[in-house]
């Protein structure tokens, strides 16, 4: 895999933790490669990512990976709230408006040479593969609706829901413990969930545009979403499925 180090951001400082766990998927938003490089290394703009995938494939080293990039922001995952720190960023030249429509078969090959380089060297779990919606869900929509995540599973680089044959047993005995601590609602349970997954769902419980954007982005991300109109006994299946998912993982280590 070849790396480009024509480019360096200035914008990093040290990182407050020495144990990298986290990838974060972003897309630039801007017109091209050029535009997004010098973006990211301009100094005023005070934002940066370790890396960043060009349309042709190219990748570009701007922000050593022992250092923290400036790339999630206010952000939250399973109570980590400096996800720069604890995290990789990888930028791509995409933009849903703009030229740079598609996630071409170039970008998603280097992409996965990259994860797999990451993967290897720090170890970084499936589930903490993640989309910049995911750990900001209330500011953030990327890596957007037409990201395939499915490319990611397949390789094992992401996160992949799977069918559990025991639901419906463990299922009942979790319903127990929902209504002996007064989940009296779906929303609750469902935001309930999304913590265990973990989201971030302070502003969800506040308000119900809050709540509509978390779901939003997470059926972006899973791929459950139909024209912006959504099936709710659907939705709160996969995030039920989903969050099994979580619990039999934490229940086996």
């Amino acid at each position: 895999m070849k790396l480009i180090h024509k480019y360096k951001s200035p914008n990093f400082n040290k990182r407050k933790y020495n144990k990298i766990n986290l990838v974060i998927i972003h897309y630039t938003a801007l017109d091209s490669i050029s535009d997004s490089i010098k973006y990211l290394c301009a100094k005023k703009n005070k934002v940066s990512s370790h890396y960043v995938i060009s349309e042709k494939g190219q990748i570009y080293n701007l922000v050593s990976e022992n250092k923290r990039a400036w790339h999630a922001g206010q952000s939250y995952w399973k109570e980590d709230t400096d996800i720069n720190s604890s995290s990789i960023g990888i930028e791509i030249d995409y933009s849903a408006h703009k030229k740079n429509t598609k996630f071409n078969e170039k970008i998603i090959y280097s992409l996965v040479h990259l994860l797999k380089t990451i993967v290897k060297k720090y170890k970084i779990l499936p589930e903490n593969i993640l989309g910049h919606s995911d750990i900001a869900p209330y500011r953030k929509i990327d890596p957007g609706k037409n990201f395939p995540w499915f490319l990611l599973e397949k390789k094992k680089l992401c996160f992949k829901i799977l069918n559990i044959k025991e639901k419906n047993i463990i299922r009942k005995s979790i319903y127990k413990w929902y209504f002996k601590n007064n989940f009296k609602s779906k929303k609750k349970i469902i935001l309930f969930m999304l913590n265990f997954i973990g989201y971030d769902i302070s502003l969800a419980l506040k308000s119900k545009f809050n709540f509509n954007q978390i779901i939003f982005n997470y059926c972006n991300r899973h791929k459950f979403y139909k024209n912006l109109t959504y099936n709710k006994k659907q939705i709160f299946n996969v995030i039920e499925l989903h969050f099994l998912n979580i619990l039999l993982t934490k229940l086996k280590k």
